[in-house]
């Protein structure tokens, strides 16, 4: 493996198997990423906490559940967010931060709306670099998500250097489809989840292909603006 210089895995068991990788970049578009994204853009550091994590350092505020009225998981709750220390708990990409904070990687917090920002911040570093796609749990079971494959996938084709097998399928992914990623989101079964619950702009947001050009970075445990 180390004859390559980029792989993809995905969820925590992926994450561990690249874990002495100098640089690891935890992809969870919907929405952990994609809200982080947003609020590092405006000067906020965020913590990210496992889902069943309610204590946050002093001086730090404790993000609410997905809302629009108060800073949440929700990236469209935080276009509003000062350059404060939030507290953000998900089960996915958060927890997989959270959990790449013991590895001594770099680790970012990358997605569509910071692909090529992401990527360039993290060749500087040098790898091997490890991409993990978050997917989602369900029943306590890892259930591969198109948005997280396709959010890999424009990090990874942004990227120098050899390919893993799994990390050139996922950037051909991406490279096919990049004309119809709005559509795509909005039709996958993480993005219809959150129209009917009433969240379909955060879907919007997330589909943003390098809208951004901040590539969060873990820091004394928080992810902060590179």
């Amino acid at each position: 493996m180390t004859c390559v210089d980029v792989h993809v895995d995905w969820g925590l068991t992926g994450l561990r198997a690249m874990s002495e990788f100098p640089v690891l970049v935890v992809v969870d578009v919907l929405s952990f990423s994609s809200a982080v994204d947003i609020a590092t853009s405006r000067g906020a550091r965020v913590l990210p906490l496992r889902s069943h994590d309610v204590q946050v350092p002093g001086g730090a505020v404790l993000a609410g559940p997905r809302s629009l009225d108060r800073w949440s998981l929700s990236p469209s709750s935080l276009r509003s967010i000062t350059a404060v220390r939030l507290g953000l708990p998900s089960p996915n990409g958060a927890t997989l931060c959270a959990e790449a904070s013991a590895t001594g990687a770099t680790v970012f917090a990358g997605c569509l709306r910071n692909a090529d920002a992401v990527a360039a911040a993290a060749a500087r570093v040098g790898g091997p670099i490890g991409v993990v796609a978050g997917g989602e749990r369900r029943d306590g079971e890892l259930r591969p998500a198109i948005e997280d494959l396709l959010g890999a996938g424009a990090i990874i084709s942004a990227l120098p250097g050899r390919r893993s097998p799994e990390a050139e399928l996922a950037a051909a992914a991406f490279q096919a489809v990049r004309d119809d990623i709005g559509g795509l989101l909005a039709g996958c079964d993480s993005g219809l989840e959150l129209a009917e619950m009433g969240f379909a702009h955060d879907v919007d947001l997330a589909a943003e292909v390098n809208a951004s050009r901040t590539a969060p970075v873990l820091r004394d445990g928080f992810l902060e603006a590179a």
